[in-house]
């Protein structure tokens, strides 16, 4: 599978990042999750041709502002995630990048919402003291979406194909 996503500021990662190694738990080997908000999943799609029909998109955008002052649960994933308020920059970039990528195949198509993923596959004894715990840590986020990047993503391993930079 593959996943195109908006990643975040240089502030912002780092504030998700310490939020993340908080959460995580001690004796877990997994690597944390680069700080981003997926947009949409494909599958099989060829990186470079998917640049280059959304290159022109990320070159004409500028740094998307980004607020997320909630936090969010699901069971399924069994997740934690920081909701994104969204705004109409937002949902214009995300409609102009479904539209460029329509002809490349895409892996399951639901109802888009941003969200910041945190941490998964949380054992359910700890979801509310974890989620306690998050809501004493956290405040909110602002920042901005500062570039495009496509992942290959096979089990837990995941690796950059390309990113492209927002206009700053």
């Amino acid at each position: 599978m593959q996943l195109l996503v908006l990643r975040l500021d240089y502030l912002s990662s780092k504030m998700i990042e310490n939020l993340q190694r908080q959460l995580r738990q001690p004796n877990s080997k997994l690597a944390l999750q680069l700080p981003h908000i997926p947009l949409l999943a494909y599958e099989n799609t060829p990186p470079l041709q998917l640049k280059a029909a959304l290159e022109p998109i990320a070159q004409s955008t500028a740094a998307l502002s980004l607020q997320a002052s909630d936090i969010g649960f699901s069971k399924e994933g069994e997740r934690f995630y920081l909701q994104v308020h969204p705004t109409e920059a937002l949902a214009e970039f995300y409609s102009s990048l479904q539209i460029a990528g329509q002809g490349f195949s895409t892996g399951v198509d639901v109802q888009w919402q941003p969200q910041i993923p945190l941490i998964g596959n949380i054992p359910a004894p700890f979801w509310g003291p974890l989620f306690a715990r998050l809501a004493l840590e956290f405040n909110s986020l602002s920042g901005t979406g500062a570039a495009l990047e496509y992942w290959s993503v096979i089990g837990n391993r995941t690796t950059i194909e390309w990113s492209l930079f927002l206009e700053s």
